[in-house]
């Protein structure tokens, strides 16, 4: 009943539903699990305007190749609390680059700072391959991942998603299905361990406000993620 509460005024909220350019967007994100929850807020400002125009529009900068620097803060029930700061580089000659700082601040006086980046290659306008890894043990974590998404007839698309760690030899893939442009389901699915399979769906009530959720199946919990974005 809270989640029809919620979906029915963001509705509400809605004069009408044409696309519209955005540069910042706002992403807050609450996850509950057994053995507790997690609340986030992430902030992306894109240095030129992004459009939603003939395109799936959670996919917008990615399909557009837009530039932007982030910032995020997490709180692990209490317990813990991270923050991180990072950007992306979608370069004019189909190169890409993304750089990310995480630094933990945890109970007992325990903290540790994490850098992750990319380096990557579009094949194809919607289509990336990039490799990945983080400074812990740069050698020992090396990953790649892709992501091509498709133009189907009608203003719908198909984004599929994979990718393989080489630090814990997990290989991901998810893909998700847009029958419109503000609306899809997705499915996700891990060889990791004690991860089943993990079900998303995104819906933009208005050009400015959407909603997520997210639920997945683990060996010992189910985990449910619910978030809003905000966009201007």
């Amino acid at each position: 009943m809270k989640l029809r509460s919620i979906a029915l005024g963001l509705t509400l909220l809605s004069t009408s539903v044409l696309a519209q350019d955005y540069q910042v967007q706002i992403n807050g994100d609450y996850v509950d699990y057994d053995g507790g929850n997690t609340f986030s807020v992430m902030g992306t400002y894109h240095f030129d305007k992004v459009s939603t125009k003939d395109t799936a529009w959670a996919e917008a900068a990615f399909m557009g190749q837009k530039s932007n620097v982030k910032a995020a803060i997490t709180d692990f029930d209490g317990d813990a609390t991270s923050y991180l700061l990072g950007g992306e580089w979608f370069a004019d000659n189909n190169f890409y680059a993304a750089l990310n700082m995480n630094y933990v601040d945890a109970d007992g006086g325990y903290n540790d700072t994490t850098f992750t980046g990319e380096v990557g290659y579009f094949f194809a306008d919607n289509w990336l391959v990039a490799i990945t890894g983080n400074d812990d043990d740069f050698s020992d974590t090396l990953g790649i991942r892709t992501k091509y998404i498709h133009r189907l007839a009608d203003s719908q698309f198909i984004n599929f998603e994979a990718a393989y760690s080489d630090a814990t030899d997990d290989f991901t893939v998810a893909g998700d299905f847009y029958w419109s442009p503000q609306s899809s389901v997705g499915l996700v699915l891990s060889d990791a361990d004690e991860y089943r399979y993990g079900i998303r769906a995104q819906h933009f009530f208005t050009p400015a406000i959407a909603l997520r959720l997210t639920f997945s199946d683990t060996k010992y919990d189910d985990i449910v993620s619910i978030g809003l974005t905000g966009r201007f």
